[in-house]
């Protein structure tokens, strides 16, 4: 008879494998769902409003947009360019900076809702792309 070298603790390392395995597998999922492609987003409610902008040829198509204040609020953004832009809202309480993507190629960003005001939208890497964001 061969003597037992497991120190009679079969299960324990089993059970310490299963645990391993499920935390390698939780890994590859985390890693798996960050590498999808897809931009972040936070999720700040049902949009009251979503608007449409477009850049193309290095300029937004608007200057001036509104939206209703104190709700949560979408851009549907059309980048025309081959070049990267976005659509991010300075001058609140916390910049609002949204994912930077080349073009052509659509996204819709959400945004927290706003207090009553005058705010800047930008595009952070080509900052002569700008224009008046209202909320009232």
């Amino acid at each position: 008879m061969t003597p037992d070298r497991t120190n009679g603790q079969p299960a324990q390392l089993a059970a310490r494998r299963l645990h391993q395995a499920g935390v390698l597998l939780a890994f590859v999922a985390l890693i798996a769902a960050g590498c999808s492609g897809a931009p972040a987003q936070t999720v700040v409610g049902t949009p009251a409003v979503t608007l449409t902008l477009v850049a193309e040829g290095s300029k937004f198509d608007q200057t001036s947009l509104a939206v209703p204040a104190g709700s949560p609020f979408a851009i549907a953004f059309d980048n025309r360019d081959a070049l990267p832009h976005n659509v991010s809202i300075h001058g609140g309480p916390s910049p609002m900076i949204t994912e930077i993507f080349s073009g052509p190629a659509e996204r819709t960003y959400v945004y927290q809702s706003l207090p009553a005001g005058s705010y800047t939208f930008i595009c952070d890497v080509h900052p002569e792309m700008a224009g008046t964001l209202t909320a009232n």
